[in-house]
C-alpha cells in the first residue's frame, strides 16, 4: 500500500508539472527537483516530450522590474552608444545557458534546416595564425570551432557558433512549433537586465571581471587590473559560476544575439520619453544588436552595458544565442 500511495503521489506531481507548463507561472515544473522521485520523472516523460521537459527545466525565472539600462558618463571604456535611461521590464524566463552545439544539431537533424553560412559562402573565422585578424573562410559552419576545424563531441556543451541571426530565429521557430510552447531571442533591455542581476557596476561581478569568472582576452584586462588566461578557444556553456540569477557566461564566450535591430542613438530618443516598459527596440535598421563579449573580446567588451551589432545574415565565430521562454 506504501508503494500504492507513494506512485499515486508521485502521478499528481507529474500531472501538476505538466500543467504548470500551460500556464502562465512555470516555476513549479522548471524547479521541481526529481531527487527519490523517480516514478514522478517517469510520469513526466510519458506526459511531456523528454526534450521539451530537459530544455525547460534549463531555464530560469527572472522577475520583472525598473533598472537604469546602459552605462554613466564615468565609467571606464563605456561607449558613446549607451546613454542611460530607465527601463521596465515584465517578468521572463531566461535559459541559464547559450544554445551549444549539440541542441543546434539536434535542430539541423530533426528540421533539415540549411544555416546561412552553408547556403552562403562561408563565415568570418578569427586567425590566430595571421595576427588574430578576421577572414572569411568558405564551408565553416555551425559544425566549426573557433579555429575553423570540425568540433568533436567533446566540445558539443561548448556554445554553437557562426550562427547568424536569422539561424537563431529559425532555431526559435523551430523548437516553439516542435515543442507547442513559445521560444523566442531575448530583447536586449531584457538581455542587460538579466546580465546586470540587480548589480549597477560594469559587470555582475562587480568592478572588475577576471578569467576565474569568465572566457574573455586576458591579455586585455579591464581598467588596468592584472592579466589573465586567453584561452584561444570557448569553454563550455556552462563554465564559472553563474551571475546572482543563475545565468552562466553572461560575460565573455560569445556574443549573443538579441531581438531588437541597432541604431546608434537609440538610448537617447527612450531617455526622452522617461520610463519605457517593456522596449522592443527600433522598428527598422540594418544590423541586430549583439550583447555581452566573447572569446576573444577584451575585458571592456564584456560590461553588461556595451552594444555591439552585426547584419542579420551575418555569420562570426565568436556569436551565438540564448533562448526566451514565453509560458
Amino acid at each position: 500500500m506504501k508503494f500504492a500511495h507513494k506512485s499515486i503521489l508521485e502521478f499528481f506531481l507529474a500531472k501538476e508539472i505538466a500543467d504548470t507548463l500551460d500556464s502562465k507561472n512555470c516555476d513549479f515544473a522548471i524547479s521541481f527537483e526529481f531527487a527519490g522521485m523517480d516514478m514522478a520523472k517517469h510520469f513526466c516523460l510519458e506526459i511531456i516530450d523528454p526534450l521539451f521537459l530537459a530544455i525547460i527545466r534549463n531555464f530560469v525565472r527572472v522577475d520583472g522590474g525598473v533598472f537604469l539600462m546602459g552605462s554613466p558618463d564615468d565609467e571606464v571604456d563605456r561607449k558613446g552608444n549607451e546613454t542611460q535611461h530607465q527601463v521596465k521590464v515584465s517578468t521572463f524566463y531566461l535559459c541559464k545557458y547559450a544554445v551549444n552545439v549539440a541542441d543546434f544539431k539536434t535542430f539541423i537533424d530533426e528540421s533539415g534546416y540549411q544555416t546561412d553560412a552553408e547556403k552562403g559562402d562561408g563565415s568570418n573565422v578569427l586567425d590566430g595564425k595571421k595576427g588574430w585578424k578576421w577572414e572569411k573562410k568558405t564551408g565553416v559552419n555551425w559544425r566549426h570551432g573557433v579555429s575553423a576545424n570540425e568540433r568533436d563531441t567533446g566540445e558539443y556543451n561548448h556554445p554553437v557558433l557562426y550562427v547568424s541571426w536569422n539561424d537563431a530565429e529559425a532555431y526559435c521557430s523551430w523548437l516553439s512549433q516542435k515543442s507547442g510552447k513559445s521560444f523566442r531571442l531575448p530583447t536586449e533591455a531584457e538581455w542587460e537586465y538579466a546580465c546586470r542581476a540587480g548589480e549597477m557596476k560594469p559587470f555582475s561581478t562587480g568592478d572588475n571581471l577576471t578569467t576565474e569568472q569568465g572566457n574573455y582576452c586576458g591579455d586585455l584586462p579591464y581598467n588596468n587590473n592584472e592579466k589573465g588566461i586567453f584561452r584561444k578557444n570557448t569553454v563550455p556553456v556552462n563554465s564559472f559560476e553563474p551571475n546572482a540569477w543563475g545565468l552562466y557566461n553572461m560575460h565573455g564566450n560569445v556574443w549573443e544575439w538579441c531581438r531588437d535591430w541597432y541604431v546608434e542613438n537609440y538610448y537617447e530618443r527612450c531617455k526622452e520619453n522617461g520610463v519605457i516598459e517593456n522596449p522592443a527596440g527600433p522598428e527598422t535598421g540594418s544590423s541586430r544588436v549583439l550583447r555581452g563579449g566573447s572569446w576573444c573580446s577584451p575585458a571592456g567588451r564584456c560590461q553588461s552595458a556595451n552594444r555591439n551589432r552585426n547584419p542579420p545574415g551575418g555569420r562570426i565565430g565568436n556569436a551565438g544565442f540564448r533562448l526566451v521562454f514565453v509560458p
